[in-house]
């Protein structure tokens, strides 16, 4: 977390800029009106982003309910917790790690990249993803309500997860596009273009319909997209389910000029991080805790492994990819292709 603090600092106070094109990029105006911020901004969220994200990660926590939250190789669970030095209580969705550490439909590391991600050009009151992170269990917890399972990291104690907070009031759209409400509707064209624009940055390759929530207040359209393992750079899963939209492009008519501002004050440098979006370290016990991250062990690996530390994060190539579709999306902006509001 500490280093996602300095990333938020560092992008803050960044004033490099980008070279200036010598075309102006295209406006659209809007006949409609964005609402005022207010705490109506985090409705869907039952804990804001960040406090909950430390609260997964590190807090005391009793459980309250388990229940299965759908089929398929990841045995996701929704669990209701309770932190008592907070008093806070939520649910959460979790998930195996699987044995691997990294798979084609089960990949920790490309959601936590992608949770981390959206920090480059969002605001926490506008984050598209649920917060995210990995949460090592002691085995005499887990077994307490499962059924036994071998640490996946040799000589820890502990059952690896992955925890995301799980959003209130959300609905599968039936349409998560409507032209005509996008150029009329500046507060559903913001969110809609936010979620566009993440999309394309890490290349979102699963674009099963269940994936991509709203909020059930449509005055205040949210848009979140959950599960994203199938993202930045893999190809192989469009070939067995075809999307029948495809938001890895830029599909909507124009894009927020505060966001595409953001992109570009970015340094190459500042995508760095991405390398390493967790890192764990076994403490005297064998549980594994997040601790702060660290150089890549081996750039060229998503998975990384010495001992009991473990690192997940993108690969070399990976950010790489990341990089050149911030290029490019700021040339297009500044070539007058994508329109800005």
């Amino acid at each position: 977390m500490a280093r996602t603090g300095r990333l938020v600092i560092l992008l803050l106070a960044s004033a490099s800029l980008a070279a200036c094109a010598t075309s102006q990029p295209k406006q659209v105006k809007f006949t409609g009106s964005a609402p005022a911020k207010s705490a109506q901004d985090f409705a869907n969220w039952p804990v804001e982003p960040l406090k909950a994200l430390l609260l997964m990660q590190r807090a005391p926590y009793e459980v309250l309910s388990v229940e299965a939250a759908g089929a398929g190789t990841t045995r996701p669970e929704k669990g209701e917790l309770f932190f008592p030095e907070t008093g806070d209580r939520f649910s959460v969705k979790g998930k195996l790690v699987p044995r691997t550490l990294d798979g084609i439909n089960n990949s920790p590391r490309k959601e936590l990249a992608a949770w981390q991600l959206q920090m480059l050009f969002l605001d926490p009151v506008d984050f598209t993803v649920p917060a995210t992170t990995l949460r090592c269990v002691p085995i005499e917890q887990w077994e307490k309500r499962h059924e036994k399972e071998d640490p996946v990291i040799p000589g820890t104690n502990c059952i690896l997860g992955e925890v995301a907070i799980w959003l209130q009031d959300v609905t599968v759209p039936d349409d998560l596009y409507e032209e005509e409400r996008f150029l009329n509707d500046l507060n559903y064209a913001y969110h809609l273009a936010n979620f566009n624009i993440f999309a394309y940055l890490i290349n979102l390759r699963d674009n099963r319909k269940g994936n991509v929530l709203v909020s059930k207040d449509d005055s205040n359209r949210r848009v979140f997209a959950v599960d994203n393992g199938v993202a930045f750079g893999t190809i192989w899963y469009n070939w067995i389910y075809p999307p029948t939209y495809s938001w890895r492009e830029i599909s909507v008519p124009a894009l927020p000029r505060k966001s595409i501002d953001r992109l570009r004050k970015l340094r190459r440098e500042d995508v760095d991080f991405l390398m390493v979006v967790a890192q764990l370290e076994a403490d005297s016990d064998g549980i594994l805790k997040v601790v702060q991250s660290g150089a890549p062990i081996d750039p060229n690996k998503g998975v990384r492994r010495e001992g009991t530390k473990v690192q997940f994060g993108l690969t070399a190539g990976e950010v790489d990819a990341v990089w050149g579709r911030i290029e490019s999306l700021i040339k297009r902006v500044d070539a007058g292709e994508i329109a800005l509001f």
